[in-house]
């Protein structure tokens, strides 16, 4: 117990000096609503976002946090059925493997019971990777609805392979001639396990500032491509896409064949950045809707 205890401290001790790491994945993941809200306003144009930026935050950030944890509960969920499901069969399948007439004598008995440890050991790793999966999934299926480009999915993907294979090369994976040895290496040296455990601390927070700015990005397009909805402001009165609202304010957008309009409402002013002058200009009269031109009749 006492040997457990001193590899404990000595593996948190190994990590420690690579606190620089740490701490950056720590503040990695405390500023990941900031690169989902910086993947958000990427096509925003600057004058908007100048204006818009730090009272959309909030709502923006709210939405995103309420999502990330829904799919989190919901894969966990998922994960606990497949569980209920998958594990007596796999414990039938390893008794009916071996036969129920297996001899059980000391040398059999003391291999059974260590392929047995090694296979719990590993198994939560599997079920925490299958967990993460689902989660990735269905945030792209419930809260991008897998809107954007093949550019934009080729890229995402293209990073997360790029940051780990970084994460691999801090670890020192490449140093060695054969993955096994690597991980015996980490199993018996603890500096070798310190660095081990920051450099995927690391590559694990980097993987999630790329995922967080890739889904920004894509939920700004799958709000963009809605249809338009008939909007009431102050100085506004027509049909746009909401985009984003916080407390009041709303960032709206207009299209009108390949021109776009984008336009922030709040109940002092309102602000409006446009590709070309094709729009009716704001103020100027107000432009009705289907209903409003119903009632007037």
């Amino acid at each position: 117990m006492q040997n457990v205890s001193l590899h404990g401290r000595s593996w948190l001790h190994e990590a420690w000096r690579h606190k620089a790491s740490v701490v950056g994945g720590v503040l990695a993941i405390i500023s990941l609503s900031l690169a989902h809200y910086a993947g958000f306003l990427i096509k925003v144009p600057l004058q908007i976002v100048a204006v818009a930026g730090m009272p959309l935050a909030k709502g923006v950030t709210a939405t995103f946090l309420f999502y990330v944890f829904f799919c989190a509960v919901f894969a966990r969920v998922l994960t606990s059925i497949l569980q209920l499901a998958l594990l007596p069969l796999f414990a039938l399948t390893d008794r009916f493997g071996f036969g129920f007439r297996r001899e059980m004598d000391w040398t059999h008995q003391r291999r059974f019971v260590r392929s047995h440890t090694g296979t719990i050991k590993w198994e939560g790793f599997v079920w925490i990777a299958i967990q993460a999966l689902m989660f990735l999934l269905m945030m792209l299926s419930i809260y991008v609805e897998f809107a954007g480009t093949w550019t934009a999915v080729a890229g995402l993907f293209a990073s997360i392979v790029l940051i780990l294979l970084t994460g691999l090369l801090r670890a020192g994976f490449y140093l060695q001639p054969k993955p096994r040895s690597f991980i015996k290496k980490i199993k018996t040296r603890r500096a070798r396990s310190g660095r081990t455990a920051s450099a995927a601390f690391a590559t694990a927070t980097a993987a999630l500032i790329v995922v967080a700015f890739f889904m920004g990005a894509m939920r700004a397009n799958l709000l963009r491509d809605q249809q338009a909805h008939p909007i009431v402001a102050k100085d506004f009165t027509g049909k746009a896409a909401v985009i984003a609202s916080s407390e009041g304010a709303l960032l709206l957008l207009q299209k009108q064949g390949q021109e776009l309009r984008y336009i922030y409402s709040t109940a002092e002013f309102t602000a409006s950045m446009e590709t070309k002058p094709v729009f009716t200009p704001l103020g100027s009269r107000k432009e009705q809707t289907p209903n409003t031109d119903l009632n007037a009749r």
